[in-house]
């Protein structure tokens, strides 16, 4: 064992302790250090890209499996845990050659294939996943998870066979009584194909089945998301605000496009991506992990916090966060953060970053709505599958930016949905003027740009700005008025 290996197994013991203690942001700095320095572990360096992706830092991650399969790489499982890191940083076309690469020495192994259809599903290459979904049907009728996600992508058309599958599996799960993840894959997925069918009936139906899945198996409390919306706005007072500001890290590089999901932020962030200027990370947690050892601020961890740093307090952060998105993205005039939650740390990004804008997306609340009602998402987002819920959380989301509104004006831009997709060129050319660029006719063919998107609007990005959504909703009555009665009962309206 070499000094530099006994360097590094030592920092990798410091930063389980950091990490056992509860020091998150310490267990980073000691897994990038390893990462950072110039030594050989070969095979060992699977310990620190584990240790960084449960750290949920995926960009170091990524590194050290890079460093893996460089140093040794004889084993598929490295590059395929490579590729799985690529697509949470944004890389998925890369994640899909390398497993397009490791697929040709092992062309029957059909999880090999399926990583494969969802890596290019992700990069946008629909007719290679379609191609994978299909071939690992085609070897497991039973693989579930290929037949949702093919039925995801689409089209489907009548007389489809994996629609009939789908069917048969839903039957099985309700003779059952199976209530689990399975169970709202199956339903969701047959709520899309009845959808591309024209069968809205069929499909609002099926869509109200995975979400009573869901609300089973993931509850939500929105009591406590008011509490703890409330408890934030009470943290951040004029006063506060005024006492604290000036201290940042003076950038206007940085762009953070927020809203509730479904409400227009990958259009809005997809946009922005096509210019040349502009570079965007997806839906990545750079300020979040930035901002680590916050925590949910109101529960007094702000004020240590401030204590504890001192005057050099928001100017850390706000280099902490720059130098992250630098070395995931690049150097660019301007870089894109959507992530909708940043809306929790809206207050520490504007005071830590007093050059960075934020753009706010809003969409009729029954569209969001019955768009999020309808969507089974990878993570997260417990709220979305009950209507009281729905209704709940949209409420605190809009009072939440209603307030960072009025505590930081100038710098919140409000994009309303049906606006941008009425009249796209006046919208499109007021987003860029708001984030200090020129115009670029690159911007109106975004849908042509390659990119990664993860997000449940991974297909409607890739096409042209359509108004076809705009009160969809209308369509899946009577199954929606139960999510316009909710939102009715907490007092937000919407165009009917």
């Amino acid at each position: 064992m070499t000094h530099a290996q006994t360097d590094a197994r030592t920092l990798l013991a410091e930063a389980e302790a950091a990490c056992a203690r509860g020091d998150r942001i310490a267990g980073i700095d000691l897994v990038r250090r390893i990462v950072a320095a110039d030594e050989r572990l070969g095979t060992d360096w699977v310990i620190p890209a584990m240790m960084a992706a449960e750290l949920l830092d995926f960009d170091t991650a990524a590194k050290a499996a890079k460093r893996l399969c460089n140093e040794d790489g004889k084993d598929p499982r490295q590059w395929r845990l490579y590729a799985g890191l690529l697509q949470n940083v944004g890389r998925a076309a890369e994640a899909s050659d390398i497993l397009e690469s490791i697929r040709r020495a092992a062309p029957d192994d059909d999880e090999l294939a399926y990583e494969a259809g969802f890596a290019a599903k992700l990069a946008g290459d629909f007719d290679k996943a379609r191609a994978r979904f299909q071939g690992v049907i085609a070897t497991q009728p039973k693989h579930w998870l290929a037949r949702t996600e093919l039925a995801g992508i689409g089209p489907v058309v009548r007389g489809d066979n994996n629609l009939i599958e789908l069917e048969t599996e839903r039957v099985r799960i309700l003779e059952g009584g199976r209530v689990d993840r399975h169970a709202a894959a199956v339903s969701y997925a047959l709520a899309k194909a009845y959808d591309d069918l024209g069968e809205y009936a069929l499909s609002a139906s099926r869509a109200a089945e995975g979400a009573g899945f869901m609300k089973a198996i993931e509850p939500y409390d929105p009591a406590a998301n008011h509490r703890f919306t409330r408890a934030l706005m009470g943290l951040f007072t004029p006063d506060f605000v005024k006492a604290q500001s000036g201290k940042g890290a003076a950038d206007d590089r940085p762009v953070f496009v927020l809203g509730p999901p479904r409400s227009g932020t990958t259009l809005v962030e997809s946009i922005l991506d096509a210019h040349p200027d502009v570079t965007a990370g997806g839906e990545h947690k750079l300020f979040w992990l930035a901002s680590l050892e916050l925590g949910v601020q109101a529960d007094g961890a702000l004020s240590r916090w401030l204590e504890t740093k001192g005057e050099g307090a928001w100017a850390g952060l706000g280099q902490r966060y720059l130098a992250d998105v630098e070395t995931r993205l690049g150097p660019a005039q301007r870089w894109v953060d959507k992530n909708l939650y940043n809306v929790n740390r809206l207050g520490l990004a504007a005071l830590a970053l007093p050059g960075a804008r934020f753009i706010w997306c809003r969409r009729d609340p029954m569209d969001v709505a019955w768009s999020a009602y309808r969507t089974l998402f990878a993570e997260g987002n417990r709220w979305s599958y009950d209507p009281v819920a729905i209704a709940a959380f949209l409420a605190d989301y809009d009072m939440l930016m209603q307030h960072w509104a009025a505590l930081f004006p100038g710098r919140i831009l409000e994009v309303i949905y049906e606006d941008l997709v009425a009249d796209p060129d006046a919208e499109i050319a007021r987003i860029l003027a708001f984030c200090g660029l020129d115009d670029d006719p690159a911007t109106r063919r975004f849908h042509e740009h390659d990119r990664t998107v993860a997000t449940a609007s991974f297909a409607q990005v890739r096409q042209p700005i359509s108004a076809k959504s705009v009160g969809a909703w209308k369509r899946y009555l009577p199954v929606t008025k139960g999510l316009g009665d909710a939102l009715h009962a907490e007092g937000i309206d919407f165009a009917e």
